[in-house]
């Protein structure tokens, strides 16, 4: 959404609900994938993900009900764009189980808004940094990057980042419940579709994974996902 741009919503379509909606599905489909094969922490997270994909579609359905004509929010803040914090379900790989707390910053100093070419859609990319807590006391995370959010319609956006995370997790390891990552730094990437619920408020089924590219072995690598709320500044 374009910095000081006065713009209206539309009210949600049916087509952005169920875009979410599916999204959800798939994120909540892979948790229980994962609790399948893992029997530890299995009812605790399970029901986490249900929540987590009730909620998600049900604030997407409210909001249809609740659309008002909103413009777009002056800045407050001239370095923090936005922030967001939610859960993620840890590995769904399935070596270490358990929720890790995620809290991120997107910065509006470095960032850039443009109009994507040929789409007549608009774009910002913008610097991140992040953390991912743990709550079983696995692997936990420090990382930082570039976000590029895209706008699909006025409520709707899809959004992708690239950078690198610092982990304390285990390189290499005998244990089976544990990932061997092979270094400390690893790659880090993500993908959301994500949906702006009022002019500040949003909501963010995501994915990521972070993994060492071949640069050192072992390499495992982690994959997380979940369910974040978003505030814009």
């Amino acid at each position: 959404m374009q910095q000081g741009a006065k713009k209206h919503y539309s009210p949600l379509m049916p087509v952005e609900i169920l875009f979410l909606a599916v999204a959800v599905s798939e994120a909540n489909g892979a948790i229980n994938f994962r609790n399948n094969k893992n029997e530890r922490g299995c009812v605790v997270t399970s029901a986490v993900g249900q929540i987590l994909a009730s909620g998600l579609c049900l604030l997407a359905i409210s909001g249809a009900a609740g659309a008002a004509d909103l413009t777009a929010p002056t800045p407050r803040s001239a370095v923090v764009s936005e922030v967001r914090g939610g859960l993620l379900y840890h590995d769904l790989l399935g070596k270490e189980p358990g929720v890790d707390l995620n809290a991120e910053f997107l910065s509006r100093w470095g960032g850039f808004g443009f109009v994507v070419p040929g789409l007549d859609t608009f774009a910002m990319l913008r610097p991140h940094i992040g953390a991912s807590l743990n709550l079983m006391g696995d692997t936990s995370m420090i990382y930082a990057g570039y976000t590029l959010t895209v706008d699909v319609t006025d409520r709707l956006f899809v959004e992708g980042s690239f950078g690198g995370m610092v982990h304390n997790g285990y390189h290499d390891t005998t244990k089976r419940d544990r990932l061997e990552l092979g270094c400390s730094l690893l790659f880090r990437e993500s993908a959301a579709v994500g949906l702006r619920l009022t002019e500040r408020l949003n909501v963010t089924a995501t994915i990521e994974h972070s993994s060492n590219n071949g640069e050192c072995a072992p390499n495992n690598g982690l994959t997380n996902a979940g369910v974040r709320l978003g505030y814009a500044f």
